[in-house]
């Protein structure tokens, strides 16, 4: 692996459902058009005898970004920003660097 990477894996994770709006944004503003995004909801459920009722919908935004190096720190900070990510349970950011992550490749001789 060498010293320098030359791109970097931006995983946001962001509660709330602001994330569309952002990565329009992003692509609008910052030019960056390398990302992938994925939605989840899910429902927090109150359990009684007499009924069972939602108390609260929790709705998580994940999205990926590939940034070049030189890129790094100016889409973080527009991430960071953006999103309020300094915010008490808002999200989290986690940069990885593109070398380091590897899928998974079957041995040859694996049967299904």
């Amino acid at each position: 692996m060498s010293a320098d990477p030359a791109q970097w894996l931006i995983r946001c994770v962001v509660s709330g459902g602001a994330t569309r709006p952002f990565l329009s944004k992003l692509a609008r503003e910052m030019g960056v058009w390398d990302f992938f995004f994925t939605g989840s909801r899910s429902a927090v459920a109150d359990h009684s005898r007499t009924r069972a009722r939602v108390v609260q919908f929790i709705e998580n935004e994940e999205f990926f970004i590939v940034v070049p190096d030189r890129r790094l720190a100016e889409v973080m900070e527009f991430c960071y920003v953006q999103l309020k990510i300094g915010s008490p349970g808002r999200g989290s950011l986690y940069v990885t660097p593109v070398e380091r992550l590897s899928p998974f490749i079957p041995p040859l001789d694996h049967q299904d």
